[in-house]
């Protein structure tokens, strides 16, 4: 595993890190490929009772995708591979937000157990303002996790939430003041762990079967249409190019 991601493991509390300060966290396959490798040995090993996931530094969770590399764009599989190494964890995970988390950075908490995020916190997934529509498996799980209403307040408006606002919609479980979101953190990872780890690892496997709705293959073709459209349309192209260069974009609907 590279630098990119960092583990430590003490009293069956795992802590991974997204180690990519400099650039707010953001995701790059390397950092995907580190939580996919540090979730799935988890279940090779009797040890982790719980999971903390975070970023370095101080300013962010996870900004979302690095879009300077484009990596994401170009192999979202990865992406999708570490979503379900974290749903598929025995061990809950508990997402520590910090800062921002952003588009993938939000997708990466969602795929959480547990949400604790500071008052300072923005988060938002912002696709329909550059001209993506989000897979099917995305748009499921958050209606799964948060339901319909606040779903589509996230994707269709595409807004960056306070924290209080991400609360009230219920996309995190606590707020706490920056100075008490570690000793949060930890505090409930400690509760955790010193719970039966068959009975929460079983609890955590029925949930998570009993709240997920698969999606038919017909929908998910309808879905790549749809996709493609967006993607080739001239508002798409405009709103990257607004974006680099920091203005208003200009939409034509076509």
């Amino acid at each position: 595993m590279s630098d990119s991601v960092l583990v430590e493991k003490s009293g069956g509390i795992c802590t991974v890190t997204i180690n990519r300060p400099e650039r707010r966290n953001a995701l790059v396959l390397d950092v995907l490929y580190g939580i996919t490798e540090s979730l799935r040995s988890i279940k090779a090993e009797d040890e982790t009772r719980v999971v903390i996931l975070r970023g370095a530094g101080e300013k962010a969770f996870c900004a979302g995708a690095d879009l300077i590399s484009q990596e994401l764009f170009k192999h979202p599989e990865v992406e999708y591979e570490a979503l379900d190494a974290i749903i598929e964890c025995p061990a809950p995970v508990i997402a520590m937000i910090y800062g921002s988390a952003i588009g993938a950075g939000m997708n990466l908490a969602a795929a959480c157990d547990f949400r604790i995020a500071d008052e300072t916190v923005r988060i938002g997934f912002p696709p329909a303002k550059v001209g993506f529509i989000p897979s099917v498996k995305t748009l499921q799980r958050f209606i799964d996790l948060f339901g319909l209403v606040a779903t589509q307040e996230i994707f269709i408006t595409g807004r960056f939430f306070t924290a209080e606002r991400a609360k009230e919609l219920g996309l995190v479980n606590y707020v706490v003041p920056t100075a008490r979101l570690a000793e949060t953190v930890h505090t409930m990872a400690r509760e955790i762990a010193d719970n039966v780890p068959m009975a929460v690892s079983g609890v955590k496997y029925v949930l998570g079967k009993l709240a997920r709705f698969e999606p038919t293959p017909e929908l998910e073709a309808e879905w790549r249409v749809l996709e493609d459209r967006c993607e080739q349309s001239e508002d798409h192209q405009e709103a990257l190019k607004a974006f680099a260069e920091k203005r208003k974009p200009h939409f034509k609907g076509r």
